[in-house]
């Protein structure tokens, strides 16, 4: 005879089943990738100035909790331009369908996606963005101001995103 022991009441005659217990399960926050984790060498290839790394855009406060970003700029002399690496679980629909950014196209096969900024003003701006599995990646380049631009910035901004993009998370494509 087998004897099966357990918690709650039966009813007449069936056997009564334990049942695991009940542990509710703590959310994972998986945040996003952290552009400031690109190594220094990858950087510095890229052309931009190590020492004026960044993450934040304005004081010593994140932009959001649902972006990470990093930014260095061009180094001196002639400096013209910062960088933003962006990230983000957000995938490129969702930058398509924010209105501060447009004039989508692709520009090569591993997926990058260039964008401008749709507000007129007269710095340079242009963008590349990546889809990564986990979200999104996008590099935004921004004139610094009253300083010429010594380059085309979408031009500028796809050699940087192609020399960085060994230092992303895989492409989701």
């Amino acid at each position: 005879m087998v004897l099966v022991a357990g918690c709650g009441g039966s009813t007449s005659g069936a056997p009564v089943v334990d049942s695991p217990p009940s542990t509710a399960a703590a959310p994972i926050t998986a945040e996003p990738w952290d552009p400031c984790t690109i190594p220094d060498s990858a950087v510095r290839a890229a052309g931009l100035d190590v020492g004026s790394k960044t993450s934040t855009l304005v004081g010593d406060r994140p932009i959001s909790t649902d972006w990470m970003i990093c930014s260095w700029r061009n180094p001196d002399p002639g400096s013209w331009y910062f960088l933003g690496v962006f990230s983000s679980d957000h995938d490129l629909a969702y930058l398509k369908g924010n209105d501060q950014f447009g004039e989508f196209i692709e520009v090569d096969n591993a997926g990058a996606t260039q964008f401008r900024r749709t507000a007129n003003y007269d710095e340079v701006s242009c963008g590349v963005a990546y889809e990564v599995v986990g979200g999104i990646v996008y590099f935004i380049l921004d004139g610094r101001a009253s300083r010429e631009p010594l380059g085309d910035p979408c031009v500028e901004v796809e050699r940087i995103g192609r020399a960085l993009r060994p230092s992303l998370p895989p492409s989701s494509r």
